[in-house]
């Protein structure tokens, strides 16, 4: 082995040592000496999500420098409508790796900071909300808190509320299985009886929101959202052939409206008495730009189905293209919310929420009242943040700076 050899390997030798090292302080903050010493080490970064009252759910994070450059970092999953601290992490990372969480999290939401009293306090406050309420922090939550050393939560001046319009509001998240959410409300139910929380949770089938409360088995929910066809619908009798291929020609309609439109037509003649059929025909007719068909098919819709939400929706749609505001009152009966507007429905699919919230964004929006057009953004984030739905509002709410630019180019034309 020459010279050079030697030392490139004594140095590769070194780095590896050093990398060891380092790796082994940061899993060392976990032990009770070390997670001592790190809760005395002077304080970084104090950080909450921006939305976090608003939406109910955010981040909080708190970091400490350690000795060699290295973060002692606490971060938690806070749920200030209901469960407290949902999920909690302690552990040690450099900058560069707390960097690239830190951006993580921001990609979800806005983080800003606070102050490491108020930051002790708001986290406590919850996990004793929740405490009240029958539920635990998560696991790892003594952990991390160990980090809060003598941040003194008394000296916040902040008076933080819980729950939301004055009672716990459980809304499920997308890692809780249907049966999680049962236990969850029946604690609820059994703590503050059916009528002492709000929740909206988004459950498997219509009959897994029915609770086992001793002696009587009742909904408590506003209403339910499933992803599981409607049953008691035209469309929930069709024959399983048929089914599949009206799910064929839904993808049609989008990749090839121009032969959707003559197979839907066909399909209309042998059950012209499935809304959804229409619904994909009229959405074929808009996509080939055909206004006059699309028209009419809409025209259909309203007639023989005047109570079918899409398609309230697609004639809101079009009163909105054409700046008939004024219209949207009518045409919802002026009820804002989807239980409201059909009282006597205890589930709706996913797509009927997605869809509802989304057209009433855009109404708010377009009077001016932007907050409560937030709400509902805010809704639609929840339940999927990535659907096209929920982007299309995203970006007429909060449009990047390019997509502002071409908005304003186009309202010149």
């Amino acid at each position: 082995m020459t010279l050079d050899e030697k030392r490139r390997q004594k140095k590769l030798a070194k780095k590896a040592a050093e990398r060891k090292a380092r790796l082994a302080q940061r899993s060392s903050i976990t032990h009770r000496d070390s997670g001592a010493l790190a809760a005395r080490s002077p304080i970084g970064d104090c950080l909450v999500s921006t939305s976090l009252f608003e939406e109910g759910i955010g981040h909080v994070v708190l970091t400490r420098a350690l000795p060699g450059g290295d973060l002692a970092v606490a971060g938690f999953l806070v749920d200030t409508y209901c469960l407290g601290v949902k999920n909690a992490l302690y552990r040690g990372f450099s900058s560069t790796e707390f960097e690239l969480y830190r951006r993580q999290i921001e990609q979800l939401t806005p983080l800003e900071s606070i102050h490491p009293s108020c930051l002790r306090k708001l986290v406590e406050g919850a996990v004793r909300y929740a405490r009240d309420l029958g539920f635990l922090p998560h696991s790892d939550y003594a952990r991390a808190a160990r980090l809060f050393g003598d941040i003194d939560a008394a000296a916040c001046p902040v008076r933080y509320s819980y729950g939301k319009d004055g009672k716990p509001f459980y809304i499920n998240g997308p890692n809780e299985t249907p049966a999680q959410s049962r236990r969850i409300l029946e604690t609820l139910a059994r703590k503050l009886g059916p009528d002492g929380f709000h929740h909206l949770t988004a459950l498997g089938s219509p009959e897994e929101g029915a609770l086992a409360v001793p002696g009587r088995s009742i909904h408590l929910i506003s209403y339910q959202i499933s992803d599981e066809p409607m049953e008691d619908t035209a469309y929930a009798r069709l024959p399983q052939a048929v089914k599949d291929e009206l799910e064929k020609l839904h993808y049609q309609v989008t990749d090839n409206p121009r032969e959707a439109v003559v197979a839907l037509g066909a399909m209309i003649e042998r059950y012209p008495d499935v809304p959804q059929i229409y619904n994909y025909q009229h959405a074929a007719y808009t996509l080939l730009g055909d206004k006059a068909n699309a028209k009419s098919v809409l025209d259909e819709i309203l007639e023989h189905f005047p109570d079918y939400l899409f398609g309230r929706i697609a004639q809101a749609s079009g009163c909105l293209e054409r700046g008939e505001i004024d219209r949207i009152p009518e045409i919802f009966e002026g009820k804002y919310d989807l239980k409201l507007l059909y009282p006597e429905r205890e589930c709706f699919h996913t797509s009927e929420v997605l869809h509802f919230d989304a057209i009433m964004a855009r109404y708010f929006h377009a009077l001016g009242e932007d907050d409560r057009a937030e709400m509902y953004y805010k809704m639609l984030h929840r339940i999927d943040p990535n659907h096209q739905t929920t982007q299309m509002v995203r970006r007429l709410l909060h449009p990047t700076r390019i997509e502002a630019l071409l908005r304003m180019l186009a309202a010149k034309r």
